[in-house]
């Protein structure tokens, strides 16, 4: 059961799924207050776009690489999910921390964990510290953590809360339109791709992780052998 709450509200509130009043716009944004039953739900919420075209599009379609149709339960979240063989993705656009464009070529020839966050979204907020220490251990020119931020108020917002939050390792990356998690047919916040050298796509994981966990570090490293881990004490 979607529910589909003003976005201002929402933002404020986080990802309560409770109802807002009678909205007079959709908001490209909801929360998901069952995505499994409710006696199921014993993991953090995750806070989902309501992507109606392409989820409908990726369910009826039998693409081999395509993740984005699976059911959200307790046994497809907090886990990385191998694809069958490397996916190519769409091509995706969004800015850096002066606004300048990017897109997931700027990476080339790096191994990219590529994370879609938003400072409303509690689950998201979550794992920020974890990424960042991944970034802090791991980054390097084989290996990059890409966060990036679909607040509406693009980098000032998303800035400003790394700052504040003590976040330095992670670059800035804003996508304000939320295109990007539109074109990887995404259904929510947080969700996270590992990529290639080539930029394609290893593995997925809907929900928050503890990215520097030594368990975690070993099944990056396994499904992206170039990862090059440094050695860069945690802080």
């Amino acid at each position: 059961m979607f529910m589909e709450p003003n976005l201002k509200a929402k933002e404020n509130r986080g990802c309560d799924s409770s109802p807002i009043g009678s909205p007079r716009k959709r908001s490209p944004i909801v929360t998901i207050a069952a995505a499994v039953s409710r006696a199921a739900m014993v993991f953090p919420l995750i806070c989902l776009f309501f992507l109606t075209a392409p989820m409908a599009q990726a369910q009826q379609a039998d693409r081999l690489c395509s993740l984005s149709g699976m059911p959200l339960t307790p046994l497809t979240t907090r886990r990385l999910i191998e694809q069958k063989q490397p996916c190519p993705l769409p091509a995706v656009a969004f800015t850096d921390a002066t606004g300048t464009p990017m897109t997931l070529g700027s990476f080339h020839g790096k191994v990219v964990l590529l994370n879609l966050w938003a400072t409303w979204c509690p689950p998201c907020v979550k794992e920020m510290p974890a990424l960042n220490r991944l970034q802090q251990k791991l980054g390097s020119d084989h290996f990059a953590v890409v966060a990036i931020s679909q607040d509406r108020g693009g980098v000032a917002v998303a800035g400003k809360w790394l700052k504040d939050a003590g976040l330095t390792a992670l670059p800035v990356y804003a996508d304000p339109g939320a295109s990007v998690g539109r074109a990887l047919e995404s259904p929510g916040l947080p969700v996270s791709l590992l990529l290639d050298e080539q930029g394609r796509e290893l593995a997925r994981l809907y929900g928050p992780a503890d990215w520097d966990s030594a368990d975690m570090i070993a099944a990056l490293t396994r499904l992206a052998p170039g990862i090059s881990a440094v050695s860069a004490p945690l802080q």
